[in-house]
């Protein structure tokens, strides 16, 4: 495949079904879409949330998408996503009431054969259901700070970033599910709930210290270099859900889609790290220790309820509890 056969364009679509404004997928591999100036793609319309979803350019030309918690969602080809899921060419996704068309040029304007191939690779093996443990993390203002550094040097701390964070979740027993540009999601699966919870949320509070540190290190940055976190539990889809020699294992349900959701709200709430209900019924009195919330999120019939509060708030309460876990 050649490498134009790789590139990929974004079309907003009209009521008529028309193309409108275009976004090339081009220059960088990861692109943010909402409503705020900070993001790579702009969609200036109420019904579209401040971080929406985002865009994904892997190796091979590969493309996925996800939501970022918004509140209308993100649907492609009218089924809502909950966790990444692969672009195709022609695919549309769904913002609220905008709709967009994902265009990959393919080598000799062969699309049909390509999407064929593409569908006949995709492996759906070895599911089952179990408990999982989720931890989002996000990089805060990543946009802003990539324009201020340029590309050659928000790349190298990226890939520092990375490495450090999956060195720290394998620590904790935890496991890679994805890097989405300047964010993680990772899994505990089965065992003892209550320990993957704990180890969740040690990651989640190393992975903050080493971002300051990185940060510290950025003589270009003023503020310090921080992340929002969340944690969910709850019962999953596992399995290889990816494509033959590209993905091994991903968890496809509920529990991701409210992990990344209350991730977003990290900033609106002023929280570091917020805490879902079903991960706090498992660790030790969390209401001494954090604040209580609840959300109302788009789809859900009542309030998601959770705990939350600032990293210094997670240490102590890390700290006060470590004799009473296993």
């Amino acid at each position: 495949m050649s490498e134009h056969s790789k590139q990929a364009i974004l079309q907003e679509l009209n009521p008529e079904g028309s193309p409108g404004n275009n976004w090339n997928l081009t220059g960088q591999n990861t692109f943010k879409v909402g409503r705020e100036p900070t993001n790579d793609i702009i969609l200036p319309y109420s019904w579209i949330s401040r971080k929406h979803t985002m865009i994904q350019r892997e190796s091979g030309g590969i493309f996925h998408i996800i939501d970022l918690g918004s509140s209308n969602g993100t649907y492609l080809n009218n089924k809502r996503i909950h966790a990444p899921a692969i672009l195709n060419n022609g695919d549309l996704i769904t913002l609220g009431k905008t709709t967009i068309k994902f265009v990959q040029y393919l080598e000799n304007n062969d699309h049909e054969k390509e999407n064929s191939e593409l569908t006949l690779d995709m492996t759906v093996a070895n599911i089952q259901k179990g408990t999982v443990t989720i931890l989002v993390c996000d990089i805060h203002d990543f946009t802003s700070l990539s324009e201020k550094l340029g590309d050659t040097k928000i790349s190298k701390i990226l890939q520092f970033w990375t490495k450090k964070v999956g060195a720290i979740i394998h620590e904790h027993d935890g496991l890679i599910d994805k890097f989405i540009g300047d964010a993680v999601m990772a899994t505990w699966i089965g065992g003892n709930v209550s320990k993957g919870a704990r180890n969740a949320l040690r990651a989640a509070l190393e992975i903050s210290n080493v971002t300051r540190k990185i940060g510290e290190s950025i003589t270009q940055i003023e503020t310090p270099l921080s992340i929002g976190a969340a944690v969910n539990t709850g019962e999953a889809m596992l399995g290889n859900m990816g494509v033959t020699g590209h993905r091994d294992s991903t968890v496809i349900g509920d529990v991701v889609n409210v992990a990344f959701r209350l991730e977003s709200m990290t900033v609106k709430d002023e929280a570091d790290i917020i805490i879902g209900e079903e991960t706090a019924r498992h660790l030790d009195n969390p209401e001494k220790y954090f604040n209580q919330f609840s959300f109302e999120l788009k789809g859900k019939t009542s309030k998601i309820n959770a705990h939350g509060g600032s990293f210094d708030q997670l240490r102590h309460f890390l700290l006060s509890t470590a004799t009473n876990t296993l």
